[in-house]
């Protein structure tokens, strides 16, 4: 009986190596199971799950499932939720530092050869800001940059009337700064040229002036209490010629500067529903539906929501969708002016560059094939599919050159030269590479909350004051 139960266990063991190898030969290999996760929009997500993955396991003979995680904060917590699951994880830029930190990714280099890692970064931009201490850990996804977006109808009504304005803008920001507007200042018709006096300008006109029957401010940003909220006042920093060590520190005269435009917008010019009803970017987008909201600062997605491209869900948020503008965003300065009636300290148009990443768990069940899977999702091919049907900015160094040719022109072509142009600007600033940076962008949430939201930007006074605020600044 053992002598037959071994023969048994020999046949079924020489039937399953035959099996395997002839699937080896035909290329069926046996299914090379793994996770990927994600958070993309609804729409986005649809088509990566039910396109492009399968797309890559046909060709794999891989079988890998989409897993959507909500809370980017608790990324690590999603990823120790699958060990030695996850081929791959779609980052958030803000999460990439204590990913890398905390020992969850595996470096590149330690997946491709060199002849592979050269001609990786032959072919995508910007690579570096996806290494750390002379690795590479990430492998671009889509870049971010915030750019301004704006209602053309709208900006024209300013340009027409800002002279008439100009007496009473001059006398309000005369209690402010003792002399009011720069002494050569004019409001140019092209927002590409435009400055925080600029901004100011045009949502001055706008809050004095009746639409649809109301009298309030026409200009917004996110307001939640979350991580969109805090980026904005962070770009705020940079636009102020501000550098990581003040980001981190929240000290120096740029830190004080971004502060005290906050509170100069929000005591005339912002639509106060920004805070009141804690705004995210889908508000931002019914803002614009709704005629409250002519200018706001929007990453390319959002462009292509409030537009609409009318496929993918993506059915757009104007009336006529062909008065959305888009334009740099505006160059940072101070308030203050020096004897001669100049900008005391002049900005620039410098953001930060975010975005998504690819990055390898470091227990990845098989990361050449992680690599290989990653390499497939930013094809030239799925980088066309992603960039025209989603507002993805190009990553890849093949299509950046062939934008007007690949988008047709007209607005879409629009919204990529501009966001790459803003890249430009930006060069390298990104967010502090620091482990703690979600709490730091928490205390720039407190401080514009009390500063900005609660009114405490002066001693008893009704205007924002530099010196008051560069104290409260110094509690946080």
């Amino acid at each position: 009986m053992e002598h037959n139960a071994g023969r048994l266990k020999q046949t079924a063991t020489r039937s399953l190596a035959f099996a395997a190898a002839v699937m080896m030969a035909t290329g069926c290999a046996p299914p090379r199971h793994s996770k990927i996760l994600v958070q993309m929009i609804k729409a986005q997500e649809t088509y990566f799950a039910g396109e492009i993955v399968p797309a890559f396991d046909k060709e794999a003979g891989s079988a890998t499932q989409v897993v959507h995680y909500d809370n980017t904060a608790a990324l690590e917590n999603e990823m120790a939720k699958y060990p030695r699951q996850i081929s791959l994880v779609k980052i958030p830029f803000d999460k990439s530092a204590s990913l890398i930190f905390n020992n969850r990714l595996l470096p590149l280099d330690d997946v491709v050869t060199g002849r592979e890692m050269k001609e990786f970064k032959q072919t995508f931009v910007l690579t570096s800001l996806g290494a750390y201490e002379g690795k590479q850990f990430l492998i671009p996804r889509k870049f971010e940059t915030r750019i301004m977006v704006y209602c053309k109808s709208k900006v024209t009504d300013a340009v027409a009337v800002w002279r008439s304005f100009r007496d009473s803008i001059n006398a309000e920001l005369k209690t402010v700064n003792g002399q009011g507007l720069p002494a050569t200042y004019i409001l140019e018709d092209d927002p590409n040229k435009w400055d925080f006096f600029d901004v100011y300008a045009v949502g001055w006109i706008w809050a004095h002036t009746p639409y649809d029957g109301k009298i309030h401010g026409r200009i917004a940003h996110r307001g939640k209490r979350y991580s969109g909220t805090s980026q904005r006042i962070i770009d705020r920093v940079f636009q102020c010629k501000g550098d990581a060590a003040q980001i981190l520190s929240m000290k120096g005269d740029a830190v004080v500067d971004a502060f005290m435009w906050e509170a100069l917008y929000a005591a005339t010019v912002y639509n106060d529903r920004m805070w009141k009803e804690a705004f995210s970017g889908a508000d931002l987008w019914k803002g614009f539906r709704d005629n409250e909201v002519f200018l706001a600062f929007m990453t390319q997605i959002d462009c292509f929501i409030i537009h609409g491209t009318g496929r993918d869900g993506l059915d757009g948020y104007l009336k006529d969708p062909a008065d959305m503008g888009v334009a740099l965003m505006p160059q940072g300065c101070s308030v203050a002016l020096d004897k001669n009636g100049i900008v005391a300290r002049e900005g620039c148009k410098a953001v930060t560059t975010g975005g998504w990443w690819w990055g390898i768990p470091r227990d990845a069940p098989n990361p050449k094939m992680s690599y290989r899977l990653a390499r497939f999702i930013t094809s030239t091919k799925s980088q066309i599919n992603d960039c025209s049907r989603f507002g993805m900015i190009p990553v890849r160094k093949d299509l950046l050159g062939d934008m007007p040719l690949l988008f047709g022109g007209g607005w879409v072509t629009d919204v990529y030269e501009t966001s790459f142009r803003q890249l430009m600007n930006n060069g390298t600033t990104t967010l502090p590479v620091n482990s703690r940076i979600d709490d730091i962008g928490k205390l720039y949430l407190d401080a514009w909350y009390d500063i900005v939201v609660n009114k405490n930007w002066s001693d008893g006074g009704k205007v924002p004051q530099w010196e008051y605020i560069r104290k409260v600044l110094e509690t946080k």
